[in-house]
């Protein structure tokens, strides 16, 4: 499953040999949510990291287990994507030979990927803990005749299975040196079949781009207030995300169908929708409205399977950020309510029953993800309120079959 809020976009070739600027360090680097995007097939870290970031994420395993570390010791997080349908591989080599280097591997289209893995809910898909190998210049990674897909702490292979990937597909890699760092080291990603080259941009190409101008305001007094601000549609299977500013200025492709959506303590979250043209400059200006008991928000990009309570995976962005709503106003309590389709029916029990399924799928996502169940409620109303009684084509349907959120308190 995809997870559009938090994608990055994959731009290594397999045949690049100019190795991706190091960047320098911090301490948010320790962590799944401070993960380092890798944006070609060779990333060179100097640095020797230490210590496990802010949050020690993955502890208390048993040493025999197969897919763990026992615990973060030196870690650092990384994320990337496939850059077509291949096999990936990898190596992981040691500026110094005397490093003994581990690491696990994730799937990362995951809603609340890092909070999953913190809490064990999502496993990895390959790992390597064994002593490193001084003979092979202590290289560990993945390759094509590896056998296994986790490989234990001990004395063994330090090479794991390679990965079969789908274009866009999204992966965490946590990198760990088990003892004191000495140096840095290099990934050297590899693709079989070999990505094919990117598209020259023609001048006409060159020509069909836009400005988009984003500028966020409080809603009553017009004042410019800082955001987080997420953008998707403006860059294919990728959210771009941003933080820390009121205005915002991006180049894109024109034409281009855009949800905006912004976060920020102290105010109700909000999504903007804009549609596609070929107008040279594209302004939006995002309204927030300070968080108020009774204020309401319509999750309308939150859609669910025909009479289901699945979520489809395009609903993946509203649910993430209304849990980082809750996450950055932690005093907020509020009501999920569950709407239906249902139009020339009565209110029947199963409207309601459907209804009250789908919100409860909104209230266990949230409770998976660590919030207090003291925060949250949910409810079922059936058909009683369609946004339209008698809707007159698809997407008015679809607006009837919505999930909206009620602040009760803060």
């Amino acid at each position: 499953m995809r997870l559009p809020f938090i994608a990055i976009a994959f731009l290594g070739l397999g045949n690049l040999v100019l190795a991706q600027s190091p960047i320098g360090l911090t301490q948010e680097n320790g962590d799944c949510t401070g993960a380092i995007v890798i944006a070609d097939s060779i990333y060179h870290q100097s640095q020797a990291v230490r210590g496990f970031g802010n949050k020690l994420e993955i502890k208390e395993n048993p040493m025999e287990d197969l897919q763990w570390f026992e615990r973060e010791h030196h870690s650092t997080w990384y994320k990337f994507r496939s850059p077509s349908d291949t096999r990936i591989t990898f190596e992981i080599i040691p500026d110094n030979i005397e490093d003994d280097i581990d690491f696990l591997v994730f799937e990362g289209a995951i809603p609340g990927i890092c909070d999953k893995i913190a809490s064990r809910q999502v496993q990895p898909i390959r790992s390597n803990i064994s002593r490193n190998d001084k003979s092979n210049r202590s290289i560990c990674g993945l390759r094509m005749d590896a056998p296994d897909d986790f490989v234990r702490s001990g004395v063994g292979s330090s090479f794991s299975r390679a990965i079969d990937v789908k274009k866009g597909d999204l992966l965490y890699l946590v990198v760990d040196y088990q003892d004191r760092p000495l140096a840095g080291y290099t990934i050297h990603f590899h693709y079989d079949p070999p990505p094919p080259p990117e598209p020259v941009e023609t001048e006409a190409e060159k020509k069909l781009k836009q400005q988009l101008l984003i500028n966020v305001v409080d809603a009553a007094t017009g004042e410019p207030i800082e955001t987080n601000l997420t953008i998707d549609g403006m860059q294919f299977d990728k959210v771009v995300e941003a933080k820390g500013k009121s205005s915002y200025m991006y180049e894109m492709d024109a034409y281009r169908n855009l949800k905006i959506g912004c976060v920020r303590k102290g105010y109700m979250f909000q999504t903007v929708k804009v549609k596609g043209t070929m107008d040279p400059t594209v302004k939006v200006e995002v309204r927030l409205t300070p968080i108020s008991p009774g204020a309401r928000v319509i999750l309308d990009d939150i859609r669910f399977v025909g009479n289901e309570d699945k979520v489809m995976r395009q609903s993946e962005a509203s649910m993430l950020m209304l849990l980082r709503f809750l996450q950055e106003n932690a005093k907020v309590k509020i009501e999920v309510e569950g709407h239906v389709n249902g139009p020339t029916f009565k209110n029947k029990k199963e409207f309601v029953d459907l209804s009250t399924a789908r919100a409860k799928t909104v209230y266990d996502f949230l409770l998976v993800n660590d919030v207090e169940p003291g925060r949250i409620s949910y409810v079922g109303l059936g058909n009683s309120q369609m946004l339209y009684p008698e809707p007159k084509n698809k997407e008015q349907s679809e607006a009837n079959r919505r999930v909206e959120i009620k602040v009760l308190g803060m």
